[in-house]
């Protein structure tokens, strides 16, 4: 990892003056229509201006799909609960899984405080010397995922979609950068405007077109009348620290690195950006696990099979509960001819304080005996309602 110690967002959040706000009432398509990207959020409040939680283009259009006329009351998404003090590399972790590169930031009390944005996590990295380095150190260029300027609206939008991608670069006849489309882009392309909208209040030009049943599938369109053509891009022989640092102060949220052909042959998002923040997180120690070495039935590649999946089950358990250590032991029924005809298996996993959770499988596979322990472990665990503060010492 790093030696400077991550530090918390406390620096980088914003007020909520800068927020996208909506009431409970209103449809999904009048909301959409406020936000440009894909990565943005609408924040939700009642008639009380109570916060209630956000609407994404993402979570409601491309992960669930809802109808426009959708109430947003009834679909809206409780973001996680961050703080001034949560990590910043836990909120990496938070906008990577929620798709959201805006989210709200609650007082002590729980109220709705100020906002995080990504851009700021990124923006505080760059002034430190340290973190710059260790994140231009784990961000690594992807090949661009490309489509030719004669694609069709419906070529690009599936790609999108089987590839888990929110962006594509367009290229020339020549294979030469000529643009790049994102899903914002498409949704925009796929949704058709009446030419007196139906939320005049909330909607704009700009946003997301998502009006009850005047959705019109462009499919035949050329993507060559959606596709944005001012591109950040860079010479691939640029330094990863600068590309960084480019990509970091610039407005886009991506860049794209060409060679002395105006070829692209890497790119780089804010997404990449942000999945190396997550890994300033320190490492955990792992519980003590003890395995009573098993018969010569089970090889030394089983058991450091065997040995892995326990040390990522400890990893997982230790984030609920305090654990002291976990011990396997094996028994090896044979035979008449000597040969293991089966495995029986105890997983014991020993808190701090009080009881342990004990598991007993029968396999015929050492490692299948362990896995299947573990599932039954974790269900006692959720069954019991265990958590840290019941498994600490007092």
């Amino acid at each position: 990892m790093t030696n400077t110690q991550p530090p918390t967002i406390k620096k980088y959040v914003s007020s909520l003056a800068s927020i996208v706000r909506s009431r409970a009432q209103n449809s999904l398509g009048s909301v959409l229509s406020r936000v440009r990207s894909s990565h943005e959020a609408v924040f939700i409040f009642d008639n009380n201006d109570e916060f209630l939680g956000l609407i994404s283009p993402f979570k409601t259009l491309y992960s669930s799909n809802f109808p426009y006329t959708t109430k947003v009351s009834s679909i809206v998404f409780k973001p996680p609960a961050i703080t001034e003090e949560t990590p910043v590399y836990q909120v990496a972790e938070y906008m990577l899984s929620t798709k959201i590169y805006i989210l709200p930031v609650l007082s002590k009390d729980g109220d709705l405080q100020s906002v995080i944005y990504g851009k700021d996590i990124l923006q505080g990295i760059i002034k430190d010397p340290g973190l710059l380095v260790f994140v231009s150190g784990k961000v690594k260029p992807h090949i661009p995922i490309t489509a030719p300027i004669t694609a069709s609206v419906k070529d690009v939008f599936y790609d999108l979609k089987e590839k888990g991608v929110s962006r594509m670069v367009i290229v020339n006849a020549e294979g030469s950068l000529a643009g790049i489309v994102t899903r914002s882009d498409l949704m925009q392309a796929l949704i058709k405007p009446t030419a007196k909208m139906r939320f005049p209040k909330e909607g704009t030009h700009v946003g997301f077109y998502s009006l009850a049943g005047e959705k019109k599938f462009r499919k035949s369109d050329p993507i060559r009348k959606y596709y944005t053509v001012l591109v950040d891009s860079l010479p691939d022989d640029t330094s990863r620290t600068e590309i960084v640092s480019h990509l970091i102060t610039s407005p886009h949220d991506s860049i794209i690195l060409v060679d002395k052909h105006n070829k692209p042959t890497g790119f780089l998002s804010t997404r990449d950006i942000l999945r190396a923040v997550v890994l300033l997180r320190p490492e955990e120690d792992i519980p003590l696990i003890i395995i009573k070495k098993p018969g010569d039935s089970v090889s030394n590649k089983e058991l450091e099979q065997a040995t892995r999946h326990l040390e990522l089950f400890g990893r997982k358990l230790k984030k609920r509960m305090k654990i002291k250590k976990i011990e396997v032991t094996s028994e090896e029924p044979k035979n008449p001819k000597g040969h293991t005809m089966m495995f029986n298996i105890t997983v014991i996993v020993t808190p701090i304080a009080g009881k342990a959770i004990v598991a007993a499988t029968k396999q015929r596979r050492f490692i299948d005996g362990i896995q299947e322990a573990t599932t039954l472990i974790e269900k006692q665990r959720r069954r019991s309602g265990l958590s840290k503060k019941d498994t600490r010492k007092s």
